[in-house]
């Protein structure tokens, strides 16, 4: 399991519903209401700008409304937690 040494833990909390969301599409991509489904305490904005830190870190990639996978993983669900 990967501690994800560079990430804090309102970031981890966020992959990890991004993981967890993509599940339905086989990992390749979710959708930020997909995702803000999957939490529980953390603002709109709040959990965009831990999309923005994770994307800055090369753990996600947005494009055209669609978070999908970048770094070292090819699926979002390769994320282990």
């Amino acid at each position: 399991m990967n501690t994800y040494t560079n990430l804090n833990e309102n970031e981890k909390l966020v992959l990890k519903a991004i993981s967890i969301a993509s599940d339905a599409n086989g990992g390749d991509f979710t959708y930020f209401d997909e995702v803000q489904r999957k939490i529980e305490g953390l603002t709109k904005e709040q959990i965009k700008g831990y999309f923005s830190q994770l994307e800055k870190k090369n753990y996600i990639m947005i494009c055209e409304g669609q978070i999908c996978a970048a770094g070292e993983v090819d699926f979002l669900t390769d994320y282990e937690f």
